[in-house]
């Protein structure tokens, strides 16, 4: 995907026009897939075709708004990479703290069509923008629709069931132990990707070594406890467990990590990139009285793992 970052450089020139989702696009989930197919379809009906990208922030709008930003399910590198294989060419990188205070006549005037010469814009029907978020579609409508050969969509809430697909329940989803659910609101499962790094090899003493990664600053951590779990290391993917918390058994004021024991699986993977994706929730962390009661739970909890699979 390439990334245009219009403060720094336009060395993709986007003057011929270029056609836009508009969003925060955190979790990349089903909703936000809806808008991209919206505007891939805006876009055959064209005569000449666009290049069609998203607007992003470099950084969480939260993280300037809040005192406590909001955790978020996916990395910028993550979120472009969803994104790309969505079927988008490019992604507009745009700093945040310099645009919040603008008014929403501006933005649309100065920054989408002068300097993104955007022709489609698709957004969600509870899209906002400029300053204090007083932007609202209607407003979109109003301020870019209305010109010659520009065309906006506004694309209704995407449900599932009794629920509306969102970012903010995703995150509650995960915060409450249900991963699966998650699953059916993103569109695959949840997942942490990183460098296995070194733990305390308690696990190992146990016969069950296991992969420690930390989680990325600022990302959601799903509710602490073990969970069923696969793990894509390389092109294989491999089924085990995985214990996301502070390991209150072994360690006091541990830092939160996410510990993956693999079923069927032998190696060094110090130092490797995985991929540990969060399926089933299978029990609350708790503290046990020693090693071996720990050791006999987290053999029950790969019984009932094994099981799940």
């Amino acid at each position: 995907m390439r990334i245009i970052s219009l403060k720094k450089d336009n060395a993709v020139s986007l003057a011929e026009g270029c056609g836009l989702c508009l969003g925060h696009f955190d979790g990349v989930h089903r909703g936000h897939l809806a808008l991209i197919e919206e505007l891939k379809r805006r876009n055959k009906a064209r005569a000449s075709r666009l290049p069609l990208g998203v607007f992003l922030f470099s950084t969480p709008p939260t993280a300037t708004l809040n005192k406590a930003p909001t955790p978020q399910l996916t990395t910028l590198d993550e979120k472009l990479r969803l994104m790309a294989a969505a079927g988008l060419d490019f992604a507009v990188l745009y700093d945040f703290p310099a645009i919040k205070d603008m008014l929403p006549a501006d933005f649309v005037s100065k920054v989408l069509i002068a300097e993104c010469h955007a022709k489609i814009l698709v957004c969600g029907f509870n899209y906002t923008f400029g300053a204090k978020g007083a932007g609202t579609p209607a407003d979109l409508g109003r301020l870019f629709a209305t010109r010659e050969g520009h065309d906006l969509s506004v694309m209704p809430p995407v449900t599932d069931g009794p629920y509306t697909v969102s970012s903010s329940l995703v995150r509650a989803m995960l915060s409450g132990g249900h991963p699966d659910d998650a699953a059916r609101l993103l569109g695959r499962p949840y997942t942490l990707t990183g460098e296995v790094g070194e733990g305390q090899r308690v696990g190992r003493t146990m016969g069950l070594p296991t992969a420690n990664l930390l989680f990325p600053a600022g990302a959601l951590v799903p509710m602490h406890g073990v969970y069923a779990v696969t793990i894509r290391i390389g092109k294989q993917t491999y089924t085990g467990i995985c214990n996301v918390g502070v390991r209150p058994t072994v360690a006091t004021g541990g830092q939160v990590n996410c510990e993956t024991f693999i079923f069927d699986f032998d190696g060094d993977l110090y130092g490797k990139l995985v991929e540990v994706s969060f399926l089933y929730f299978i029990r609350e962390e708790r503290k046990f009285e020693g090693l071996t009661e720990l050791e006999a739970q987290i053999r029950r909890d790969i019984e009932r793992a094994k099981k799940y699979f």
